[in-house]
Parts: structure tokens; C-alpha cells; sequence
């Protein structure tokens, strides 16, 4: 399986401190076409952070409830955790996350 940036996902993600998993949504943003991916969660809970990306097209993209990305929680996850797909960014929502991602990890070169 092949996964695209901005797809919506529902995965089993492990704790990482304490035994057990949690079923949650995340966005996928890279998938080389190997065993995991990396992907930014997604929570309903709003932290205020100029981290965390408020989904527009929240339905759209096959959630339940107003959601944000979390872009500075990234992780690498196995596709084999995926329990079903969810949907799919709106474009709107895509660039926005593609700007936030830009301006948390993207560094002007040093002639700027």
C-alpha cells in the first residue's frame, strides 16, 4: 500500500512509556513505499500552539469533530497499525499544512 501526503488515516499507535495502544487519526506526510511511514497526528484537543494547525475541512477529511495537526509530534509509523482509512486533506487544508510544515522546519539559506 502506497499512501499519499494528506491522507487520513486511523492507526493503533503504542505507548511509548506504559503497555497498550490508542486508536487515533493522523495525516500522512512522506511514505518512501517501505513498511512505515511519517505522519503528524491529529487530536480534537486544541493546545494553542503555533505547532498545532486547525483543520478547516474537518468532515472532509473524514473526522468527527474539529481537529488539528500536531506538526511538531511527528512519528514514524508501520503500516501494518493502520486499522481503515478516513479520507483525504481538502486542498485548502493541505496547503496550509504544507506552509506550517515549511515554517517549523524549513530554515532560509544562508544567503537570505
Amino acid at each position: 500500500m502506497i499512501l499519499q501526503f494528506g491522507d487520513v488515516v486511523l492507526i493503533r499507535m503504542q505507548f511509548h512509556q506504559a503497555a497498550g495502544a490508542k486508536v487515533r487519526p493522523a495525516v500522512v506526510l512522506l511514505d518512501t513505499g517501505d513498511d512505515d511511514f511519517v505522519a503528524a497526528p491529529i487530536t480534537s484537543q486544541s493546545r494553542h500552539s503555533d505547532h498545532d494547525l486547525a483543520l478547516e475541512d474537518w468532515r472532509l477529511a473524514g473526522l468527527n469533530v474539529a481537529s488539528y495537526a500536531r506538526v511538531h509530534k511527528l512519528t514514524v509509523l508501520a503500516k501494518l497499525e493502520i486499522v481503515r482509512s478516513l479520507g483525504l486533506l481538502s486542498e485548502r487544508d493541505g496547503r496550509s499544512l504544507t506552509a506550517l510544515l515549511c515554517r517549523v522546519f524549513c530554515r532560509p539559506s544562508p544567503e537570505q
